[in-house]
């Protein structure tokens, strides 16, 4: 699907469980995601995707400094890439997941109980920094250990939880 190429764009369909506070752990809420994504096949383990990635975003941000943009390396990770860049092993349960930049979303779509809800909905079951983290609309990524902000969206997405790729007009469904 991939074709051995460097980077594919994708599109991706996902469900992922969130997380409630404790008072409401019985209660099911669900995000239902499509998004265009990069993937990434056949990049060597010593290319630095994210950080270039990170570089690029934040030296178009006037506010950061050219010299911490420059210094920015990226933190090790709680996962390693497998022979397939994109799909990446945690390091202790050994669980799968895929591995993507976020370039947009088309489609977020929350259900609590299986009934469609708002953002705003959701948040009444979260803790006070979940529901403030969702409710935001800013998507800039602020990097405190190097002063810089940048856009970069990178996802680990557990194959468990994927339902559809499409990427070089073939689909495969999960």
């Amino acid at each position: 699907m991939l074709n051995n190429a460097s980077v594919t764009f994708a599109n991706i369909a996902y469900t992922t469980q969130v997380k409630t506070a404790a008072a409401h752990k019985a209660v099911n809420i669900q995000k239902h995601v499509v998004a265009n994504v990069q993937l990434f096949s056949n990049i060597k383990q010593a290319t630095q995707v994210f950080a270039n990635a990170v570089q690029r975003s934040a030296s178009a941000i006037a506010s950061n400094n050219a010299q911490n943009v420059a210094n920015f390396k990226q933190q090790s990770n709680y996962f390693v890439h497998t022979s397939c860049y994109s799909i990446v092993q945690h390091k202790s349960n050994n669980n799968l997941y895929l591995y993507c930049i976020y370039n947009n979303t088309q489609s977020v779509q929350y259900t609590i109980n299986n009934v469609v809800a708002t953002k705003q909905q959701v948040a009444q079951y979260l803790t006070a920094s979940a529901a403030k983290q969702l409710l935001q609309t800013d998507n800039t990524v602020t990097n405190k250990t190097h002063n810089i902000q940048h856009n970069v969206q990178v996802r680990t997405i557990a194959l468990a939880n994927l339902q559809s790729i499409t990427a070089n007009k073939q689909t495969v469904v999960f």
